[in-house]
């Protein structure tokens, strides 16, 4: 290794400059980003995406769904009992299932996030168990509901939607989360780094809660974040997801949609890349 690929912001040698140093540099050009130019096993693709387009390899990447659960997006679950607007949940699941399918073709792993509680709540305290009950009447997390118990673990609200369960596989990985974010006492990070995972193209719900924050988390952990924005939803008011959709692009990474995800193009080397 030379001293250049140490240098942080280097002139790349073709037109671009350097972002970070050694294996975890970046190259900035006028028109994109190379997301790993000292990567050259697998295929270089070129995805659209906002702020600008993006070049990676297909073997770092891996699909993380976070939340399609029935206590979220269907009849009848929490969100649902909470008055809140589950059909504007539910809204992520083609997109989901557009990218899930895309994933498969990609050959990257599909990762499922979800809140899967003790059902006697000790993993829970209370700053995180006053966030979904606020008033004494108000069913909380663990509390039971016509279907079961609300986000815990062997419940029927802490199920994958049916529309998604079905295109879930043996060798897909699943992690169980306590928190908003999939990162917080988890085993999430150690099995991406194990496999060699890079770049997370995350979806699901809800897009300004448990998505944004899975969003941060991988950024403060200089994962390459992409939100893909047509497969992410929220029951809060639109401008939450505006809010998430902005600050993705600006700060934490990249905003694309799930039919850009399913067609990126081959990308050839510049020269001295």
């Amino acid at each position: 290794m030379t001293g250049r690929f140490r240098e942080i912001y280097a002139d790349t040698g073709d037109g671009g400059v350097q972002l970070g140093a050694a294996a975890d540099r970046w190259h900035l050009y006028e028109d994109h980003v190379h997301l790993s130019p000292h990567h050259t096993e697998g295929q270089l693709v070129r995805f659209d995406a906002e702020l600008l387009p993006f070049v990676d390899n297909l073997n770092r990447g891996a699909l993380v769904v976070v939340d399609m659960q029935n206590d979220f997006c269907a009849p009848g679950g929490w969100t649902d009992r909470s008055g809140l607007d589950y059909r504007a949940c539910r809204a992520a699941i083609p997109g989901v299932r557009r990218a899930i399918e895309a994933a498969r073709r990609h050959d990257m792993f599909v990762i499922w996030v979800y809140w899967h509680n003790r059902p006697d709540l000790r993993n829970l305290g209370a700053p995180t168990l006053f966030s979904f009950k606020h008033r004494r009447d108000q069913r909380g997390i663990g509390e039971e509901l016509d279907n079961g118990s609300v986000l815990t673990a062997g419940s029927w609200g802490a199920e994958t939607v049916d529309e998604l369960k079905i295109h879930m596989r043996d060798d897909d990985i699943h992690v169980e989360k306590v928190r908003m974010s999939g990162f917080y006492g988890t085993h999430l990070d150690q099995v991406l780094r194990t496999q060699g995972v890079q770049t997370l193209f995350v979806c699901g719900v809800n897009a300004d809660q448990c998505v944004s924050t899975t969003l941060e988390d991988a950024y403060f952990r200089d994962y390459n974040a992409v939100l893909i924005a047509d497969a992410t939803a929220t029951s809060s008011p639109a401008y939450c997801k505006d809010a998430v959709v902005f600050n993705t692009k600006q700060c934490w990474g990249f905003v694309t949609t799930s039919d850009r995800f399913a067609d990126p193009r081959p990308y050839r080397p510049r020269s001295g890349n």
